[in-house]
This record gives C-alpha cells, structure tokens and sequence, in this order.
C-alpha cells in the first residue's frame, strides 16, 4: 500500500495543486467530478479543447489504474491477512474454532474456517487441495508417510498440543488401575473371559494405539460403538467394560451431552495407567502428567500445512507460540511452556 500511496502522491503533486485538501477515495471521486464539470465548461471554449481531452484522458488513466492497483493490494495473502479452511479430526473442532477466533481478534483482515472430520478423511482433503491446513491428534501411519514420499509433496508438520488416550471403566468395577500390559491383552483378545473391551470408532486412534501395544491394527479385538455417547452407555452399564478414547472425545461427548440436556452417565470413570503390571506408580491424564511424560498414553497435536503458504505458516506460528495459552486453558496440554511476563513494581 505505501507503494500505491506514492503513485497517488506523485500524480497529485503534478496534476492536482489542492491534493492536500484531498483525504480519501470518495473525496478524490468527488474532486474528479466537481472538476469535469469545470472542465466541461472549458470545452465551450474551442481554443481549450485539445487541453480538455489530454487532462480527461490522465484522469480516466489514474483513476483506471488507480482502482486496478488497489484491487491488487487486497488480493494480496500475507502471514496476518487472508482466507483460509482448515481441516481437523472432529473431537479437535472445538480447540480449533477457539484458536481460529482469537487469531482472527488479534489479525482481523483473517478469516479462518474450520472443517470437522472423520480422521481418516483430515489429511485426504489436504492432499487433494480442498484446504490448506489440517489438525491431526497422533502420528501419521507408515501408510500416509509412504504416500507422502511418493507424491513428494512439500509438507510441514508442526507439533503443537499434547492429548491422551484414556481407559473408562464403570464406578463398580474394582480395577483401580491398569497397565500397558493388561491393555495389550484385553484388546488383543488374550484376556480371560467376562472382558468386554470397547474403543472409540476413530482410524487415527486405532493406529496410535497399536503402536503402543505393538501391534497391527488389524490385530485388535474390541467393540466398535456407532458413536461415543453409545460407548460411554455401554461402559455405564457393563460393570466388565474397558473402554479406549481420545481424552478430548471423552470430555467433547460429555459437554455435547450436557448442552443436549442428555444425562451424562454417572457409573463412568477414568482408570490411573502404569507402563508395567505391578509398577508402584501409576498415572491420570491431567495436563501436568501428560506435558511431564509421566502418563504412558501421550498422544502429540500435529498443525499439518503446505510449505510456502504464507496464511498457513502464519496460523501455524500463532500456535506454536501465543496460541499456547488458549491450549493450556483447555483440556489440552500445551506443547511447550507457556511464557509468562512478571512485571515486578
């Protein structure tokens, strides 16, 4: 714009001696016309008509070139300025939508979408150009990273949050906790019987977890619930129920179920995790654990964009760095402390 404003300026200065009186565009279409109707008392005058045209075409010129100019400026996407849909796993909508307002608040010439979908779909509408940037909760698998190098796409991945995958039990059963171990074996179809496992209906999830548990996916034995609220009824009333989620699914289910006015189930709750059978110490997903490492079950948020997209890279710095704040007041935990100033008086 400030190369715009010198042309403006220069041209003023030569062709139009009261510019300064001049303070913005509807003023400038306002001194065009008063003065064409000056100008077109001057063509009466036959000795002044030549002067006429050429000053009317420089006119017709600036003002042509003047509005080309400035379309072109707001074209114009920058790091802070722009339009942009970004796709996310759907238990990430909420923390997106919540990012992408207050980026918008702090850079209002940005307008962010956010996309909710399956997990198996988030990266697919990255690859096809349907969006620009994708939210992702967990590691890609071996077979998007394969796909990835064959198209030899420029990608970049940031890590930005920390979420967890978490084991509900009904309040009656009488496991306290559970370890690594006795996961691998109720979801692997090794444990005795009266084990009802149960997982969440989400690709990603079943792929982080069968690296965790060192297996493949297709290895996995548990019931698929149509949704979570379906899981979360099942666990409340099966008192042998062990059920796998996303912590973000867990607590997202539960709000959606409260604003519904559906009543959250009452005989759920989170088991503490060990890495090994009898380990004195086990752990529940609370951000501290979960930033500490101390919870076994750490999933990693990854900000998945096109390398070279200025709006993409801008979103993806504001959260790796201030958007941190917005993650650690959510059921989230943030990727890296939390800077803080402390003014001292």
């Amino acid at each position: 714009m400030r190369c715009a404003k010198y042309k403006i300026s220069l041209f003023l200065s030569l062709f139009i001696p009261i510019y300064g009186y001049i303070s913005s565009k509807a003023e400038i279409l306002s001194f065009f016309t008063v003065n064409s109707k000056i100008l077109m008392s001057l063509r009466k005058s036959s000795n002044q008509r030549t002067s006429f045209r050429v000053i009317k075409a420089l006119v017709l010129l600036f003002s042509g070139f003047f509005l080309l100019n400035c379309t072109r400026q707001q074209d114009e996407e920058t790091a802070r300025s722009g339009r942009m849909t970004l796709a996310v796993d759907r238990q990430l909508s909420d923390i997106a939508r919540s990012q992408a307002e207050l980026f918008s608040r702090y850079y209002p010439k940005t307008r962010l979408t956010v996309m909710p979908v399956s997990s198996n779909n988030t990266l697919k509408l990255l690859l096809d150009r349907s969006v620009r940037a994708a939210l992702i909760d967990g590691e890609t698998d071996t077979a998007e990273d394969l796909f990835f190098a064959e198209k030899k796409l420029q990608f970049r991945r940031e890590p930005i949050a920390l979420d967890a995958i978490v084991c509900v039990v009904n309040s009656r059963n009488p496991a306290k906790t559970i370890s690594i171990e006795e996961l691998e074996m109720f979801f692997s179809g090794t444990a005795k019987k009266g084990i009802t496992p149960l997982i969440e209906d989400d690709y990603r999830l079943h792929s982080l977890l069968a690296v965790k548990l060192g297996k493949k996916r297709k290895d996995l034995r548990a019931g698929v619930c149509g949704g979570n609220k379906e899981l979360l009824m099942r666990v409340s009333a099966d008192k042998n129920a062990f059920a796998l989620l996303f912590r973000s699914s867990l607590q997202r289910t539960l709000d959606e179920m409260a604003i519904t006015s559906i009543k959250a189930p009452s005989h759920t709750r989170i088991l503490s995790l060990s890495r090994k059978s009898g380990d004195i110490q086990s752990y529940l997903p609370t951000q501290q654990n979960m930033f500490e490492g101390g919870y076994p079950l750490v999933t990693t948020l990854y900000y998945v964009y096109y390398i070279g997209d200025a709006l993409a890279t801008g979103f993806g710095a504001w959260l790796g760095s201030s958007g941190q704040k917005a993650f650690e007041r959510s059921y989230f935990a943030p990727y890296q402390l939390v800077e803080r100033t402390i003014i001292l008086k």
